[in-house]
């Protein structure tokens, strides 16, 4: 018997002025596992991670996360609530150390007032030795664990990809939505970011829904595929299931990808 989905999306629709971004999209995601959104560009992929997380306004539908209704929830809840997300562009604070950077995503967990920090209490220097831990634990787990205090901006690009992947799991996240995390890496940094997605599932257990055009990736790592083409649902299934999909080849793999 399957499990009960983490994430449940019934008839998503997105409209942006006179154009229907999603039109009644449905999607099971369940708990544990590594789901991949493919489609051709303009098919809505990114939309439905913005519905998801509550960025973007639905026009009809609903989301809900371990059983619960979050469609009425706004961003920063669902945040709270467990669902976490990265962006295709990178988003590594420069300006900050390797694991300051990581230290932002621990601080949805922190258990101070903002008094406490103005006037440094006790409650809060245990707090943020807390949090300086877990997050110096969370860059031993991606690889970069001796950076821990050099200048984010001095990292490679494929290095501040991990850093982002390491403040997103620090934030403890039962659900990790992943936007195009191979752009701009090449082969040999996207295997090891596939192994490293992995990972995140097996020994962390989070979840991760994926949205990524590296066909390769995606059919390495992926237990289930969701197809989206212009908006709607095409189809559901194991990287091999996809493959096969005559529809899928038309609409989007082209049998050179195959």
């Amino acid at each position: 018997m399957r499990p009960e989905p983490l994430l449940r999306c019934r008839e998503i629709t997105v409209r942006f002025g006179g154009v229907t971004a999603l039109a009644d999209v449905a999607l099971d995601v369940r708990p544990g596992s590594i789901t991949s959104i493919i489609g051709p560009n303009g098919a809505g992929k990114t939309t439905l991670l913005g519905a998801i997380t509550g960025m973007v306004r639905t026009a009809s539908g609903s989301v809900a996360l371990a059983g619960r209704d979050i469609s009425a929830r706004p961003a920063h809840a669902r945040a709270r609530a467990g669902i976490v997300r990265t962006f295709q562009n990178l988003e590594v604070f420069t300006n900050m150390t390797v694991v300051e950077n990581v230290m932002t995503g621990c601080h949805r967990h922190v258990r101070y007032p903002a008094l406490a920090a103005l006037l440094r209490t006790p409650r809060y220097r245990r707090e943020e030795r807390r949090c300086l831990d877990h997050a110096l634990d969370r860059l031993a787990f991606v690889g970069l664990g001796e950076l821990a205090d050099t200048p984010a901006a001095e990292l490679a690009f494929g290095q501040q990809r991990a850093l982002e992947l390491a403040r997103a799991v620090a934030a403890n996240p039962s659900l990790l939505l992943l936007d195009e995390p191979a752009a701009g890496l090449n082969m040999a940094e996207t295997r090891a970011l596939g192994a490293l997605i992995r990972r995140i599932r097996d020994d962390l257990g989070v979840t991760v829904v994926l949205v990524e055009h590296d066909m390769d990736l995606v059919m390495t790592i992926s237990d289930e595929i969701m197809v989206l083409n212009h908006g709607c649902n095409l189809a559901l299934g194991t990287p091999r299931q996809i493959q096969k999909n005559p529809e899928v080849v038309r609409a989007y793999l082209g049998d050179d990808d195959l």
